[in-house]
């Protein structure tokens, strides 16, 4: 195909035709604004369960001078290394005495996480490009639902985005503060979230393909600050060993039972996209409606679904198209490609890279693990839609685009005001019965506007409110 030929043979024209998804939504700024109101909504109306009152609790002690050493109880059954999930709770709520200081934070880690994406996608993609880009990341339901509560998980779209920068910085020439900055992100997500060893793993295998240089002494000396930032945390290990993470599960567990491994690749099929699980698609308005709300919330559920699963063929076929494009372009030596075949490789070695991620894995993939990758994940159905909106097919896939914005924009809603995680009551609410009272709950109002209860009867309580803060859940 010619047009796909020219397409790959360097830098994309910085004029294109725009007018993809109608007058309104074709500009970049109107798409960036609606994903963060619907996010800063999201926030306001967030609600929160054990995890986030156990990252509050870190962040709550942290303000009143105390910094935990150990983030929450990780897949692997023992806790996250380091304190800097409590340090960053706790910096958000010095600036706003309120449960959803920390989730704004979030938030601004999302935008600079973007920004960052976009920038670099200007040496890389065209007009059209960037704005299927900003539909497919930006506004993509996975990315905004977890944009705007407490969560490790929650910040891993951030450095997927810095990784992406520092590849692509370093594609033909080593630098050093690229490096730096490279090293010290992935130090930063070990201490957050287990699934660093993805993007760790992508960074190994797309430097020994030659997709970037390093510079070593960036390394060095990146891997040396993330090493002593541990020291505390090798401390309260030394002192209570079973705050060590990793006793359940077992290595190449996903190789073995075959079935996590597929479950992964199958959410590289599903991040781009319209199919999203759990609490995701329950809906229920009734706290919004009240009784008109009971029965609305069901059908649109179902429906959610439905168009979820018809959805998923998009990025099945985009993918396959992909590899066949790419079974051997991507072999050649760095200095041969052009900006458009680097990315196309850049998307194979990361998915590569993830596949055996997967394989390694001790626990089942769940849906989180890999957001540090979306943005790779959403690459292939973005440049499979470009090639089609320069053959003949142009017409039909831009009233596509329009019905699939229009289904992306009515999904945001009713999650921004129908799924759990956003609505206080309702059909299978978030929330928890805490055993006893505690200062944090009223100081940074949870008791006013969550669905969280004082309950003698239960057990639960914040991890590191007990006396040994190493017990289960």
């Amino acid at each position: 195909m010619s047009s796909a030929s020219s397409e790959d043979a360097g830098r994309p024209a910085g004029r294109e035709p725009e007018n993809l998804f109608g007058p309104l939504f074709s500009r970049l700024p109107i798409l960036f604004a609606l994903g963060l109101a619907i996010s800063l909504l999201m926030v306001a109306r967030s609600q929160v369960s054990g995890d986030q009152l156990n990252a509050l609790a870190r962040g709550w002690l942290f303000t009143h001078g105390e910094w935990i050493q150990f983030g929450l109880t990780t897949s692997a059954n023992g806790k996250a290394p380091g304190g800097l999930s409590a340090a960053l709770s706790g910096v958000a709520l010095l600036a706003w005495r309120d449960y959803r200081a920390p989730a704004l934070l979030i938030l601004l880690s999302h935008v600079v996480g973007y920004l960052l994406l976009d920038r670099t996608w200007r040496r890389l993609l065209g007009v059209r490009e960037r704005l299927l880009f900003c539909v497919l990341y930006w506004l993509n339901p996975w990315r905004v639902y977890h944009s705007a509560f407490l969560w490790p998980a929650n910040w891993l779209f951030f450095f997927g985005a810095v990784q992406f920068w520092a590849v692509y910085k370093q594609r033909r020439r080593p630098s050093f503060w690229a490096s730096l900055l490279h090293v010290l992100a992935l130090g930063a997500f070990f201490q957050l979230h287990s699934s660093f060893f993805l993007l760790a793993l992508a960074a190994v295998v797309l430097a020994l393909r030659g997709w970037f240089r390093p510079n070593w002494a960036g390394v060095a000396v990146g891997a040396g600050a993330s090493a002593l930032a541990l020291i505390p945390w090798v401390e309260a290990v030394a002192a209570n060993p079973s705050l060590l993470p990793g006793s359940k599960g077992f290595l190449f567990r996903g190789l073995i039972f075959v079935f996590p491994l597929v479950r992964g690749v199958l959410y590289w099929l599903r991040y781009p996209s319209l199919s999203f699980g759990g609490d995701m698609t329950t809906f229920d308005f009734t706290p919004l409606l009240g009784e008109v709300g009971g029965w609305l919330g069901l059908p649109l559920s179902a429906a959610a679904i439905a168009v979820g699963v018809a959805s998923v063929a998009a990025p099945a076929v985009a993918a396959a198209w992909m590899w066949r494009r790419n079974r051997r372009r991507w072999r050649r030596p760095q200095t041969e490609m052009s900006d458009r075949t680097w990315l196309h490789g850049y998307v194979v070695w990361t998915f590569v890279a993830s596949i055996a991620s997967f394989a390694l894995s001790p626990t089942t993939i769940m849906a989180w693990q890999s957001f540090s990758v979306l943005h790779a994940a959403v690459l292939p159905l973005l440049l499979w839609v470009i090639v089609l909106l320069r053959s003949r097919r142009r017409a039909t896939v831009q009233r596509l685009a329009r019905l699939w914005l229009g289904a992306l924009v009515v999904l945001l809603v009713c999650m921004t005001v129908a799924a759990p995680r956003y609505r206080r009551g309702g059909r299978d609410p978030v929330g928890i019965a805490v055993h006893q009272d505690h200062p944090m709950y009223h100081e940074l109002g949870i008791l006013d506007h969550c669905s969280v209860t004082v309950d003698p009867k239960s057990t639960w309580m914040p991890d590191v409110f007990r006396s040994n803060p190493a017990e289960g859940r």
